[in-house]
């Protein structure tokens, strides 16, 4: 719950998320809207929101996804999307939390449940959810009971929540954990905007109305490479920064308007912690995965592909800009590195015969 008591509702300023916002209302619950805020957010949502829904908090991120990159010394990507992890999941914590989410949306979400337990404890119905509940009372209470003389060892706090009849129910949740209910996870397309336009007839957001099927973050890595082309092109200034960023990556220090200046400091990374462990810092989309092959290839064109090392290697400012861009190209293309390379530089080997 949130602090005022009720649920906290996850807010994008998209169509599914307004869906489930005004379900909530005509549900005569109590809610508070919190839209978590990452610096690669459209202006054009944000603007919609702070017009549409003011009451909905807006919660600024504490550092950019370009600072937090360079600090962990890896790119997001769909097998590494450390950037939910870090400005969407842990919203809500020790809450119980309404989100949005539609199996019709991807074959991912096909899979996710009515309720689940953001720990994954637990996944599946409101009926089961009760059943889940009272066998975890039942535990506790068996456990209590063989302890009892003894010193219980220490425990994680549960957290009490309050179901739709407003009844107190012990917490099946803990910690940092969340309870995550899914309204409308069986509607269709149609469905939300046939509630959207002719229930509750409120406005959309104006990217809908020119082109876009989705709302979200900028260069999200799980879009596919025609959609971050298009928002390339209509928010360039997202990929001049991932462009800065590169290159502050290769350099090993933070972000600035010039990152050749002499006696610039670098500023110190954040390790990598959770499913991300394993992950050695310097490698991900930013080194070439076989440095000695690109060393050997530099020697015929120098402004193709990925340095054997962090450092600058003696390369031009302009030299570096091009190796970052063709980073960034390889980051949003999805392919493989030796796919990517064959189509975009395999033909300055080709010999023609005159």
């Amino acid at each position: 719950m949130t602090a005022g008591g009720g649920y906290y509702l996850a807010f994008s300023g998209g169509k599914d998320s307004q869906a489930l916002y005004h379900l909530a209302q005509l549900a005569g619950v109590q809610f508070e809207g919190h839209m978590n805020l990452t610096s690669v957010d459209p202006p054009e949502v944000i603007r919609f929101v702070r017009k549409h829904y003011p009451e909905v908090v807006l919660i600024k991120p504490k550092t950019s996804i370009y600072n937090l990159a360079v600090e962990k010394q890896i790119l997001p990507s769909m097998k590494v999307r450390w950037c939910c992890s870090e400005y969407k999941e842990a919203a809500g914590a020790g809450k119980v939390t309404l989100i949005g989410i539609r199996h019709q949306e991807s074959s991912r979400r096909a899979k996710r449940k009515e309720v689940e337990i953001s720990s994954r404890k637990y996944s599946g119905t409101l009926e089961g959810l009760e059943e889940y509940r009272q066998k975890i009372a039942a535990s506790k209470s068996q456990s209590t009971r063989k302890r009892r003389g003894k010193t219980a060892p220490r425990e994680e706090k549960d957290v009490n929540i309050t179901n739709a009849t407003e009844e107190r129910t012990l917490g099946c949740i803990s910690g940092k954990e969340s309870l995550l209910i899914s309204p409308i996870i069986h509607w269709t397309e149609r469905d939300v905007w046939e509630f959207l336009t002719n229930v509750v007839r409120v406005p959309h957001c104006e990217l809908y109305d020119q082109g876009f099927r989705r709302i979200g973050c900028i260069g999200c890595p799980m879009s596919n490479f025609r959609q971050k082309i298009i928002e390339n092109q209509r928010w360039p200034h997202v990929k001049r920064n991932w462009i800065k960023a590169i290159m502050a990556i290769r350099h090993g220090g933070g972000i600035s308007r010039n990152p050749y200046q002499s006696g610039q400091s670098g500023t110190a990374s954040r390790p990598i912690t959770g499913r991300f462990a394993n992950l050695r810092e310097g490698t991900g989309f930013i080194q070439h995965p076989d440095p000695t092959h690109w060393m050997e290839e530099r020697q015929h064109r120098p402004l193709g592909g990925f340095s054997g090392s962090s450092s600058s290697d003696g390369l031009t400012e302009e030299q570096e800009r091009e190796i970052a861009e063709n980073i960034y190209d390889w980051w949003i293309s999805g392919k493989s590195y030796k796919k990517w390379y064959a189509e975009r530089f395999l033909q300055y080997k080709i010999e023609f015969e005159d």
